[in-house]
């Protein structure tokens, strides 16, 4: 699954640079995101993850008026909360997300560009510390990655010349990490929503 994700995001990569064969076709985004994962329970566990705020890189290839390719990079830092009936774990997290996705804009006017969007790839959870109800332990997680959908939605409104505003919300279903830590593991399905503001710049 995870090479099949790879592909995919390998392909829109490479078509974006094969294509990018006009001028003031690309922008790049940048923008703060909040990080707000859904609890989930399973095998007699529950996560919970913590809500922060992340920073999102994206460049976007436009094919015409309507479509366009995108690639993304974030970065941000939580904390995975896991409760069991004798434990309670708390893994100081690092989140890096690699993906890419199709953007359709349905319409547009001279300020406003509102579009949906639709893709994959993987999120990566790096352990960065492990605690028992607040200790530090020894107990060393191990880095994880997975596949992830991607979905969202949003408008760029034109400010100046090259510069817009984008407003945006995304949507990252995944298998939530556990770290090959004994008795994390929920089975369950994770989905984190990433309400964004930003900035966008075209060239």
């Amino acid at each position: 699954m995870i090479k099949h994700v790879a592909v995919v995001v390998g392909v829109l990569l490479l078509a974006s640079v094969a294509l990018a064969q006009d001028e003031g076709r690309w922008d790049v985004g940048l923008n703060a995101v909040g990080l707000w994962g859904k609890q989930t329970s399973g095998n007699g566990t529950t996560q919970i993850p913590t809500k922060n705020i992340g920073f999102l890189a994206t460049v976007r290839f436009h094919i015409g008026d309507r479509s366009a390719l995108e690639v993304n990079w974030s970065r941000g830092n939580d904390s995975q909360k896991y409760i069991t009936s004798t434990l309670q774990y708390r893994v100081l997290t690092t989140l890096n997300e690699f993906t890419g996705a199709y953007v359709f804009r349905p319409m547009q006017t001279e300020r406003f560009k509102p579009f949906l969007l639709v893709g994959g790839g993987a999120i990566v959870f790096n352990p960065d510390n492990t605690l028992i109800f607040e200790t530090p332990q020894a107990l060393e997680g191990v880095r994880q990655t997975r596949p992830a959908v991607l979905y969202g939605g949003g408008v760029d409104y034109h400010l100046v010349r090259a510069l817009s505003l984008r407003l945006q919300y995304r949507g990252l279903f995944y298998s939530p990490p556990d770290f090959k830590l004994p008795g994390l593991l929920t089975g369950g399905h994770g989905h984190m929503a990433e309400p964004g503001v930003g900035l966008v710049i075209k060239f």
